[in-house]
């Protein structure tokens, strides 16, 4: 039987890989941040603490994805925080690279993050936070990569999706919805409009079942 890595050696290896990401890309992305230290837009006050995505596990999910045109999509961080998932996400060509954050403070340091940005792996031009609600958000038309890392408790996520599945309806399109950490996939598994296309402990790919 093959032994498991320590839990303080993974959290070490993960707070190392984010600070190299950073230091390699002259940004600010790295650091937990607690809900109750940040001012939110919206009605509802919907939101949980910022946590960046592990660039590794990133770059799995953005490796397996079921497209053949990166030209053809338009990427959507909901809870995009500091704006690291739209980093690494521009190292693909997108159409668009997009994050929506409730939080204004961790939409201001993603527009600077964004501003900073410099490497040689981008492949996509455009890229921009927007300090939203994800409910009152309207879906682009066009194809869609939706990308979550547990921005919302289940019943937000549940209306998340209800807008979604509306949006679908009035303009058809190939839409993929990834789950990381997926702790309230139940959510995800009820739509009958998404269909798992791939699944490990890690995360899950959803996409529109039509397609």
């Amino acid at each position: 039987m093959g032994m498991s890595i320590p839990l303080f050696i993974r959290s070490a290896a993960t707070r190392l890989e984010g600070l190299w990401f950073d230091a390699t890309r002259h940004v600010q992305t790295s650091s937990p941040v607690s809900l109750h230290q940040l001012t939110l837009v919206g009605a509802e006050q919907i939101g949980g603490d910022y946590l960046p995505t592990r660039p590794s596990v990133a770059r799995q999910i953005l490796a397996r994805l079921p497209i053949q045109n990166h030209l053809e999509y338009t990427f959507i961080d909901l809870g995009s925080g500091k704006g690291r998932m739209l980093l690494i996400a521009a190292e693909y060509p997108f159409r668009k690279v997009q994050g929506l954050e409730i939080a204004l403070e961790l939409h201001r340091e993603a527009q600077q993050n964004i501003s900073r940005y410099h490497h040689p792996s981008q492949r996509c031009a455009i890229i921009e936070s927007i300090n939203v609600d994800a409910l009152e958000y309207v879906f682009p038309e066009g194809n869609l990569i939706l990308y979550l890392f547990n921005p919302f408790l289940p019943e937000v996520l549940e209306r998340v999706l209800t807008n979604l599945e509306s949006s679908l309806a009035h303009h058809p399109r190939h839409v993929i919805v990834i789950i990381v950490n997926p702790v309230f996939g139940f959510v995800v598994e009820e739509k009958a409009f998404l269909r798992l296309y791939l699944e490990n402990r890690r995360f899950r790919i959803y996409q529109s079942a039509n397609t």
